[in-house]
């Protein structure tokens, strides 16, 4: 990129998984120094993730920042290090359980959050494959309709990328005026507050943080990135991105995941070429 371009950037909101990190789950050394770069240049970055806070932490711990980080999608906002609570809206728990029955009714598999912990009827083939990629474990307690007896976080359903291909506009029209539900990735149908979302997250926390809207950035790849993209300042879509992420963006990143946001850091933050 040529061109010198000061925007005054000051929150910077990265997604995790295939925004931050690609498919290896590990952050590149080039991300991390531009990360760090914005940082030093008094830059506020933070991860906005639809992993729980537990599976969030330790990137931010790897990168050397304490901003409060948006987690669950934005239902928990939560200082990396000190760990304090910015903001919690749980699911209310009649329509957690509504959820619930109906995907145990359609055999879907369940994973439900509540407290920082991941909870699951039994270790499945998803269950197992989950914990891998979050590197978290899970609790298994059989019937989760019998178990859940307060307000969770979020209820994320996992299915077959096709089976979420053909159900998801189902979901939207059976919980959608209740709840927020979106896509996070392939395989994920994500579950929360009807007024939660990455965008109403990013909201709460410029506000915290005394930042002005038009001085933040978002960056990401995914139907859940959406809303924090159109929030932002400029919103940035990585290469990899869905189609819908790269419509709703103000740029789109000729590099992927860290490389997109190498990218993006160098163009709209620091000012100069990549």
């Amino acid at each position: 990129m040529d061109g010198v371009i000061d925007i005054g950037i000051r929150l910077a909101a990265i997604d995790v998984d295939f925004t931050l990190i690609g498919s290896d789950l590990e952050i590149g050394e080039r991300t991390r120094e531009a990360i760090q770069a914005a940082a030093a240049a008094g830059c506020i970055v933070t991860l906005a993730s639809g992993r729980m806070f537990r599976a969030t932490a330790p990137f931010a711990e790897d990168l050397g920042i304490d901003a409060p980080l948006i987690t669950y999608d934005g239902a928990l906002i939560k200082t990396a290090r000190t760990r304090q609570v910015i903001s919690h809206r749980p699911m209310p728990l009649e329509q957690a359980r509504e959820v619930i029955a109906y995907a145990r009714g359609e055999g879907l598999h369940l994973n439900v959050y509540i407290d920082d912990t991941l909870y699951v009827e039994r270790y499945d083939e998803e269950a197992l494959s989950y914990m891998a990629h979050a590197k978290v474990q899970a609790t298994a307690v059989g019937d989760l309709a019998a178990f859940v007896a307060c307000a969770p976080t979020k209820v994320l359903i996992i299915a077959s990328k096709d089976d979420v291909d053909r159900r998801l506009p189902e979901f939207k029209a059976r919980f959608g005026d209740r709840l927020h539900v979106v896509r996070s990735m392939p395989r994920y149908v994500e579950f929360t507050a009807a007024e939660v979302s990455k965008g109403s997250a990013l909201d709460i926390l410029a506000r915290h943080l005394g930042v002005a809207q038009g001085e933040v950035m978002a960056l990401g790849d995914s139907e859940n990135d959406v809303s924090m993209l159109e929030f932002a300042g400029i919103g940035v879509a990585v290469r990899n991105a869905a189609d819908e992420v790269k419509r709703a963006a103000d740029y789109v990143a000729e590099g992927e995941s860290g490389d997109g946001v190498v990218e993006a850091i160098s163009r709209f933050v620091l000012g100069g070429g990549v």
